[in-house]
């Protein structure tokens, strides 16, 4: 009996044991993470599409603006069409200063979407024509497909909207070669979305996306916006694809964006995934 009690002692407190258990993120758990923010989140194993946990389901399903995380489409697009030829591609700057020291500058693809600049988006959309983004938007099923506008920008609280649900999908289809482009693309494109190294022997991929609820001057002043995070964390076990959005029920100072991805990698953390 004595070696019994013992063997159960050291499975409980074993990190495997640990980490399983902490697979089961409560609703508890994601509020308190969430604070101040109406938000939602889902991860799934990249290899068998099992979905591992799915917070706030409803808003999950409901779509918006794609903001800057669109930039991974935007990314396939024009290595695709040999815009940018590689992840070396130098971009010229056009010459605008927009009040930013790290794009008021010439930018590689690795660039472009570390810092997150809208004026090299902007350059590619208008390469592409919109006929043509029309045409990948359906190869990729990427939300409602709608890029027409008004403004020259119809992924930044515009036209273009995607649910969390069909980002999970997207992401996945591109992390398994399933969207009907080249080798090169899905490989170039893999590459310029590293965020950073996690834990000891993980990689996140990913990228973030900011919008105004309300106007255009969310940036400029404390303001409520919208926040997405969508990517993989890749694990020596395995993949796992993930996608968040939330919405701020207050005003904020920081980007959106980057409070969304610091809330998944907690998450991420918590649930043991990262090794």
């Amino acid at each position: 009996m004595r070696d019994f009690k013992w063997i159960l002692i050291v499975l409980f407190s074993s990190p495997f044991f640990t980490n399983t258990r902490s697979l089961a993120f409560t609703d508890a758990d994601f509020k308190r993470e969430f604070a101040d923010r109406d938000g939602c989140f889902i991860v799934s194993e990249h290899q068998t599409g099992k979905i591992l946990n799915e917070y706030n389901s409803k808003r999950c399903q409901l779509r918006y603006s794609p903001c800057s995380s669109f930039k991974i489409a935007a990314a396939l697009m024009a290595f695709e069409r040999k815009i940018l030829k590689d992840e070396n591609h130098i971009i010229k700057w056009d010459g605008i200063e927009r009040g930013r020291k790290e794009i008021d500058k010439d930018l590689t693809p690795y660039s472009w979407m570390s810092a997150s600049a809208i004026w090299v988006t902007s350059w590619i959309i208008l390469q592409l024509g919109k006929k043509e983004i029309h045409g990948f938007l359906e190869k990729f099923s990427y939300g409602n497909r709608d890029f027409s506008g008004p403004r020259i920008e119809p992924w930044q609280t515009s036209s273009l909207k995607i649910s969390v649900h069909e980002q999970l999908a997207f992401v996945s289809k591109l992390w398994k070669s399933e969207l009907q482009l080249t080798k090169d693309t899905i490989e170039r494109t893999k590459r310029i979305i590293l965020v950073k190294k996690l834990g000891k022997q993980s990689e996140l991929y990913g990228k973030t996306g900011t919008g105004c609820l309300e106007g255009t001057s969310c940036l400029q002043k404390p303001d409520k916006m919208l926040g997405w995070f969508v990517g993989i964390l890749k694990t020596p076990e395995s993949d796992y694809v993930f996608a968040a959005n939330a919405s701020d029920l207050s005003p904020q100072s920081s980007p959106a964006g980057l409070r969304m991805r610091n809330t998944v990698i907690e998450i991420l953390e918590k649930m043991g995934l990262v090794k």
